[in-house]
This record gives structure tokens, sequence and C-alpha cells, in this order.
């Protein structure tokens, strides 16, 4: 899934779990909602020869919740923390449901103590490649698709309390 997927399941556990709603919260659970895909931006860096293995390092219970328990240093109630882990487990759940093409399909949650792969694509997925294949019309018709999914409906939900939240003072004071 897209960070568009995974912010949309970050912005419901926000809206749900936050006990304050500010902008140091939201970024925390925006952050650890896409912090797994942290792989594709280690494979750009060290290159593909280096980082070869999709989704094994970032992508399982124990790199959520070493994260989540880092990341949730930073908020004040054991209901954020909560919040904080369910999101990053969510990142998990979310992978799982997409089709996966690129060698070893599926991810594997319960590494380093087991190596078995979990997969139930069916949701459709982001080619990658050339920039052009980035911005294809399918890739669109994909992004589009997961906004429809993971973002509208909690736009539909919570639309008018999220703009509240934001416009007031106590949000932009961490």
């Amino acid at each position: 899934m897209s960070p568009i997927a995974h912010s949309g399941v970050a912005l419901l556990g926000w809206q749900v779990m936050a006990t304050r709603k500010n902008i140091k919260s939201l970024g925390l659970y925006l952050l650890i909602a896409n912090l797994p895909d942290i792989d594709f931006i280690l494979r750009l860096i060290f290159g593909p020869k280096r980082i070869s293995i999709h989704q094994y390092f970032t992508h399982n219970l124990l790199f959520v919740v070493a994260t989540s328990a880092l990341l949730s240093l930073f908020l004040p109630r054991s209901r954020d923390r909560w919040g904080l882990l369910l999101v990053g487990l969510s990142h998990l759940a979310v992978d799982i449901f997409v089709i996966d093409l690129i060698r070893p399909i599926g991810i594997r949650p319960f590494f380093p103590f087991s190596r078995v792969l979990f997969n139930f694509g069916f949701f459709p997925y982001l080619e990658r490649g050339r920039f052009q294949t980035a911005i294809s019309t399918r890739n669109l018709l994909v992004l589009g698709l997961e906004a429809a999914v993971f973002v509208l409906p909690v736009l539909v939900l919570f639309g008018t309390k999220i703009l509240r939240d934001v416009k007031s003072r106590a949000f932009w004071t961490a």
C-alpha cells in the first residue's frame, strides 16, 4: 500500500485514540503508520544489492513494537501509546492484503522467529520502476482507490471534527 492508505488508517487511529489532538501526536501517528516502508528509502540509499530483501526487517511485529515503544515515549498517556501501537500494527495488516509481485511474496510478521510469509493479496498494487510507470493512469487509479477506501470514510465520519481540531490553537502547541 502507499502512504495514502497508511496515513488514512493513522488519521482514524489518531481521531479515535489520541487524548491530545495536537500536531505532535498527529505526526507520531502518521510516522508510525508509514515507518515500516522505510525499507524503500534504505534500498534507494544503499542500493538494491545491499538492501535486497523486500519487506524483511521492517514489516514484522518486532520492528513495529520496538518503534512504537520508542515513539510512545513522546506521548503522555497510556491510551495514546496503545493507539500508536495499534496504528503501527495496522501497517502489517493492510500490507498483507495488497497484491505483492516482488519476491519474496508477502511479509514475515514473526521475523526473526519465523520466516513464514503471509499474503492474502487482493487489493491492487502500485507499479514501481521508472518515473513514467509511477505516474501511470493505472497507478493513479490505485491511489484513488486507496483514498476512497482508507481516507474518504475517515473524512466523512470525522472531517468536521478534524477540521475543528486543526483550527484550534491547542493543535499547534505541543
